[in-house]
């Protein structure tokens, strides 16, 4: 990574010019790829590109990237919030009952209680995950292994599923 200063390996170091560049490949590209529907997020999707950025190892940096790969962090961002945003979708038309709408108090009642009936870990695994967190991010959130958590969501869901269709949890 190129420095101001020595020493340090923070993004704080790097060339404000170099950010600067970065930042304006990421918003051409996000713009190109971005859908209609999602053009009033779309500052939001240059962050999280930064950040996938800046998540990277120090050894590795983001000073070396071309403009490709900077097209194709800011591509996978846009796809992975319409990923997103369709299983919330989903979801929600399947805690419906397929009726697209929020569920009714009854159907709510019985979601919460079959909630309340997965084991402790399940639990909170499922209900990260039904707020829309991926699996990596229970991971982290939870300080487990991403095979933890995976299992925990998935099995956890498979339960809360045969709670919901009568079956016991």
């Amino acid at each position: 990574m190129a420095r101001t200063r020595g020493g340090d390996d923070g993004p704080q170091d790097a060339d404000p010019g170099q950010f600067a560049r970065i930042r304006q490949v990421l918003i051409r590209a996000v713009e190109r790829h971005c859908p209609p529907a999602l053009s009033a997020q779309r500052e939001d999707l240059v962050q999280m590109a930064l950040v996938r950025l800046l998540e990277r190892p120090a050894h590795e940096g983001i000073a070396g990237r071309g403009a490709s790969y900077l097209w194709r962090v800011a591509y996978t961002v846009v796809i992975d919030e319409i990923r997103r945003l369709g299983r919330q979708q989903r979801q929600a038309e399947q805690l419906a009952g397929g009726e697209g709408g929020t569920p009714g108090p009854e159907a709510r009642s019985e979601i919460l209680d079959c909630i309340a009936a997965l084991q402790e870990r399940r639990r909170t695994a499922v209900t990260l995950h039904l707020q829309g967190f991926r699996v990596a991010e229970v991971a982290t959130a939870l300080g487990w292994t991403e095979k933890q958590a995976e299992n925990l969501v998935y099995r956890g869901l498979a339960d809360l599923r045969i709670c919901l269709e009568g079956g016991d949890a």
